[in-house]
């Protein structure tokens, strides 16, 4: 069914890829996560990176910062949904190779700490990220 191309399966080549995603609903903030190999639910709007450039772990780490949440809710919607739309008009910075490990490192604090359910310390990389990101975008 893949194959033919008569056929009217759909999706074999978005399906089934790891990238990155957050819920349509949100509350104040993005709230942006690596997605694994899986199908996609249509309340979880899902990306892939294209380009080394701009890594999907730079993609969450950015998408999961206070100053884009405000630009989302001051300049591109409004409401409590964020689609994939809206995030098309998000400015991304594309980082330098410095800029990409700094942020790769912030990151896997990030990353770790989740992993080891210590939810108090994420606030600390959270304010992290938003001195990183507020850096980044104006300068």
């Amino acid at each position: 069914m893949k194959t033919d191309p008569k056929a009217r399966y759909q999706g074999y080549m978005f399906y089934f890829r790891e990238g990155f995603c957050w819920n349509n609903v949100l509350t104040t903030h993005i709230k942006c996560r690596k997605k694994q190999s899986t199908v996609h639910s249509t309340e979880s709007m899902s990306f892939f990176s294209e380009t080394e450039d701009v890594p999907e772990f730079y993609m969450i780490t950015v998408m999961n910062s206070r100053l884009i949440a405000y630009y989302v809710d001051s300049f591109v919607n409004s409401t409590s949904h964020c689609t994939t739309g809206d995030a098309k008009l998000i400015p991304i910075v594309v980082p330098t190779r410095q800029e990409l490990l700094e942020v790769k490192n912030i990151f896997d604090q990030a990353i770790l700490l989740r992993i080891n359910d210590n939810d108090s310390e994420l606030e600390i990389i959270q304010n992290k990220i938003d001195k990183y990101i507020q850096k980044l975008y104006f300068i």
